[in-house]
């Protein structure tokens, strides 16, 4: 398979609304969220948008604090974090008021039941200016809706993920698989995997296998049945 990322329906979403968040008017809250089912391809399309605009991307884990969170964006900021909270908070906060880039914090979920690196993200975006954009899960804008100031900032910039269409699966497998499936093929795989892209790709790895073994050039929804 070809190492390409694919600009597909959501990934489009994806950047109009990075872009509405980083060109919104002055005193406009800059809170982002994007939440959906697993296997959307979310984290994915947040990595390459990071890596693309330069932004900073933060993962939240399951121990994180809101101490650890800070010391997480003040690295990324090029700090070396303090010893007091609030003084890694300050370091966070001057590093972005002189170079502000949109911060990325993945599986925003892991944060939710800690109240205070809520509040600490809502103060760095009030306070600094920058962009936050939350990625979660499918109760994440549920959860956070509970931080009713924090949703008041965000609610404007909240895109659910969806599964790809048909026409997605088949600009994907253009793009990325070795080997030229028929339409019938695409729709295949597109009833099997529902449109998750983690599937997709698993699809796809198998196609090519079953193109290799059997010396196929094209790929029909017939032999995607029999080797089943």
């Amino acid at each position: 398979m070809r190492n390409v990322f694919v600009v597909t329906g959501n990934v489009e979403l994806v950047i109009s609304l990075t872009t509405s968040l980083e060109k919104r008017d002055r005193g406009i809250p800059g809170l982002g969220l994007i939440f959906g089912e697993p296997g959307l391809g979310k984290t994915r399309t947040l990595i390459w948008l990071a890596d693309r605009i330069k932004a900073v991307f933060i993962r939240a884990l399951a121990i994180t604090t809101t101490r650890s969170f800070l010391e997480q964006v003040a690295v990324e900021v090029g700090q070396q974090p303090a010893y007091r909270t609030t003084d890694i908070y300050r370091q966070v906060k001057e590093a972005l008021l002189e170079h502000p880039k949109l911060i990325i914090i993945d599986e925003i979920d892991r944060l939710c039941s800690h109240w205070q690196a809520i509040e600490v993200i809502r103060d760095l975006s009030d306070e600094t200016g920058v962009p936050i954009l939350m990625i979660g899960m499918s109760e994440s804008e549920r959860k956070l809706a509970r931080f009713k100031h924090v949703y008041y900032r965000m609610k404007a910039h909240v895109l659910r993920f969806k599964p790809l269409s048909e026409s997605d699966v088949r600009l994907f497998a253009d793009q990325v698989c070795e080997v030229e499936l028929e339409d019938s093929a695409i729709s295949e795989i597109f009833e099997r995997t529902g449109g998750r892209i983690g599937d997709i790709i698993a699809e796809l790895y198998n196609v090519e296998k079953l193109a290799k073994v059997n010396n196929l050039s094209i790929i029909k929804s017939t032999h995607l049945r029999r080797a089943a």
